[in-house]
């Protein structure tokens, strides 16, 4: 398995990949902006030529903002969100890192928990379909 940055050819796979891992996700064409903007970091995990998941940040300030991770159901539990998230750690700009999950999401606070994300706080009702808290979680550099 590669970690790569998204490029053109591997958007319509990163759009099916957010099909079928959220209840709100977002397709080709907003996937294809991020291309041209220069805050987004964007990184795809490549196995026998297919995209298995994925990872987005934005980086600003210093400060990086984790937007999106996704792996697809039959590749969970191998690891591979956790290259997603130690390539973007890479980003030297970064003091530290920033992300919400769902709270009902143990599999992804148990993994976040582990490298070293710390909960300061939760948004109440910040997620729909179906409506739920998020834990807000940061790891510092």
């Amino acid at each position: 398995m590669e970690i790569k940055e998204l490029s053109t050819k591997y958007v319509k796979a990163v759009a099916e990949i957010e099909r079928v891992c959220f209840s709100n996700p977002w397709g080709e064409t907003v996937l294809a902006d991020e291309l041209k903007n220069d805050c987004s970091h964007i990184y795809v995990a490549v196995e026998d030529g297919r995209a298995v998941g994925y990872a987005m940040l934005y980086v600003v300030c210093g400060e990086a903002d984790i937007v999106r991770v996704a792996v697809l159901p039959e590749y969970r539990r191998r690891g591979i969100a956790e290259k997603l998230l130690l390539k973007s750690f890479e980003i030297n700009e970064t003091d530290a890192v920033f992300l919400d999950v769902r709270e009902s999401n143990a599999a992804a606070i148990n993994l976040y928990k582990s490298l070293g994300f710390k909960d300061t706080g939760v948004r109440k009702d910040y997620y729909s379909n179906p409506t739920e808290n998020a834990i807000l979680m940061k790891k510092e550099f």
